[in-house]
């Protein structure tokens, strides 16, 4: 297991006192994320999985499974050098973090997510994974924003693009059997008032933590927080200050 090919660290100068470990949402990589960086001090590492099927790992037949996942997630956490740790997680990425903090009990300190219902609610996606590749990009733009306009009117990108996203549906659809552990730490959910979420099923995740639950519902909607400077300073705000 070569953790940096999981959770790669953005480049940053200094050394690290703290980690913020990033999970991305479906068909991510990390680059949007690692637009963080100049928003963390340079003491806080921050690092953002890179599951198969994206990015460097593109000749990868990516993940359909949450348990596989969250087990490879956590055997490359556990090989990196400790520091104090946060973990956030954004949409799919919501619930990976929520598995790995349930999979390494007292590894970190608090957990964020954003822009998902709580780990138990059901789901499926097995209508849009069917779909051919344009009219899968373009439901899933219209549900959640998630598919770069770089990538969308490019048939060629689109095929390589999609597969990543296609198996990431298939994980989410697998993730309940997963939720029935309880943390220990602090949970702060964020949720867009535009993104199309079920309120009783986001106030749900307060059930999944024996800590301290806030939520925080923030303009725009689910990809806001990649797209609106506010909301991420606000989500990273509250990432840092879980370090205290």
């Amino acid at each position: 297991m070569n953790p940096e090919e999981w959770l790669p660290a953005a480049p940053a100068s200094g050394a690290a006192s703290r980690r913020l470990l990033v999970l991305p949402h479906a068909g991510s990589g990390t680059a949007a994320w690692f637009g963080w960086r100049p928003r963390l001090p340079e003491n806080v590492e921050l690092r953002v999985a890179r599951l198969p099927g994206r990015e460097a790992r593109l000749g990868e037949s990516p993940l359909t499974s949450a348990t596989e996942a969250i087990a490879a997630l956590t055997e490359a956490l556990r090989a990196l050098p400790p520091l104090p740790l946060v973990v956030f997680g954004h949409s799919l990425g919501a619930l990976l973090a929520y598995g790995v903090c349930a999979a390494l009990p007292g590894t970190a300190r608090a957990l964020v997510v954003s822009g998902e219902t709580a780990p138990d609610s059901v789901r499926s996606h097995d209508d849009l994974r069917r779909l051919p590749d344009l009219e899968l990009a373009l439901i899933v733009n219209r549900r959640w924003g998630a598919v770069p306009p770089e990538i969308l009117n490019e048939p060629e990108f689109l095929s390589i693009f999609l597969p990543a996203l296609r198996g990431d549906l298939a994980l989410v659809d697998s993730f309940p059997a997963l939720s029935g552990v309880p943390l220990d730490i602090p949970l702060t959910v964020f949720a867009g008032t535009e993104d199309d979420l079920d309120e009783v099923e986001v106030r749900r995740w307060a059930e999944h933590t024996r800590g301290t639950t806030e939520l925080f519902r923030h303009p725009g909607a689910h990809m806001a927080v990649l797209e609106d400077p506010a909301v991420a300073d606000q989500i990273v705000s509250t990432c840092l200050g879980r370090f205290s």
